[in-house]
């Protein structure tokens, strides 16, 4: 790294660091550095869908997702139990040529660059030293800080401080492929969440969520579901990632702030992260740049408040008389109002 201190220490320059670092770029604030494991571009586990809210967020911090080769999905077929229940228009959802977040997290990477701030890339950290307030990295600088943001997702670093009660896997398979284009989401996949298969321009991406459950083989349980909806696929690309459950409980480190998924910040119900990753990252920058820290804790009491709805929401609503209610019944009967819900609440919030 250039210095051995900084005003700013940002870890990890996924959507909630770079956010984060741009937000206190553009407040006038510039003794920035962040921290990164890995080397851009880089792969991340997501199927990189943005909404039309997450569109915004990107707008402002100045990315234009369709220079990363984004488009609007053309529709939506809704299954429960591998049995077709409703096709709905999409209007909400952009997908990546690619289906997946490197080129826009690669975008991202690059405009905070060409802002003049430094991004250190596959540097590691060794040791925390909240009382001095340094980092020491792999190579053996030490680093001191006047405010440190840990943006490095739910088993980054930061992981040691927090401890999520329950958590969701997610996992993914890309591939080539002859499918037509849209988007089939499974319910009745997993206990508690759903699958999906989105193909674009020849690219398919195959993947489901679950409540993480250890009693389970996961790689089984996706094998399970490629075969049940008749897709052969070489599982040896198959990539999974772990996401919190609710907003985490985080020490009290002094100016040491926790965002996007190192805190928490994805939606139980729906696992919207990448919004409320940019958001939480706006959040520290308004806190650091006010040297308020109340200013940040009031933005995670708010979402912590929305996301216990939430997390009661996706229990009930995964209860088989719900989801049979829902699918068997509502999908017959009220398809008008089963498609506004599904495009209002439960794509336009990721």
């Amino acid at each position: 790294m250039r210095k051995d201190h900084y005003g700013a220490l940002i870890v990890g320059a996924g959507p909630s660091g770079l956010s984060c670092a741009v937000n206190l770029y553009n407040r006038g604030y510039t003794d920035i550095a962040v921290v990164e494991r890995a080397v851009f571009p880089r792969y991340k586990c997501c199927a990189g869908y943005i909404t039309g809210k997450t569109k915004k967020e990107y707008e402002k911090l100045g990315i234009d997702i369709e220079s990363c080769r984004y488009s609007l999905i053309a529709d939506f077929n809704i299954y429960y139990k591998c049995k077709k229940r409703q096709n709905i228009v999409n209007k909400f959802l952009y997908t990546n040529a690619g289906i997946d977040r490197v080129e826009l997290d690669f975008e991202f990477y690059k405009k905070a660059a060409s802002l003049g701030i430094e991004i250190a890339e596959n540097v590691k950290i060794n040791e925390h030293d909240p009382q001095n307030k340094t980092l020491t990295f792999s190579d053996g600088q030490t680093v001191k800080y006047e405010n440190l943001v840990f943006a490095d997702g739910s088993s980054g670093f930061s992981s040691r401080y927090t401890k999520a009660k329950r958590r969701n896997i997610a996992m993914q398979l890309i591939f080539d492929s002859d499918l037509p284009d849209g988007i089939d989401i499974h319910f009745g996949i997993t206990k508690r969440g759903y699958g999906w298969v989105s193909t674009y321009n020849g690219k398919t991406n195959a993947g489901l969520t679950d409540v993480y459950d250890p009693g389970l083989n996961y790689k089984d349980v996706f094998a399970s579901y490629l075969d049940r909806i008749g897709i052969k696929a070489d599982l040896s690309d198959l990539r999974a990632a772990y996401e919190p459950i609710g907003i985490k409980k985080t020490p009290d480190h002094g100016n040491v702030y926790f965002v996007g998924d190192a805190a928490g910040c994805c939606d139980p119900l729906t696992l919207s992260g990448l919004r409320y990753g940019l958001s939480s990252g706006e959040a520290a920058a308004a806190a650091i740049v006010s040297n308020d820290p109340s200013v940040y804790k009031k933005f995670l009491s708010k979402l912590k408040s929305k996301f216990a709805v939430m997390s009661v929401m996706q229990r009930v609503f995964y209860l088989k008389s719900t989801l049979f209610c829902v699918f068997s019944v509502g999908c017959r009967v009220f398809r008008p109002l089963i498609s506004r819900v599904f495009n209002n609440f439960f794509v336009n919030k990721k």
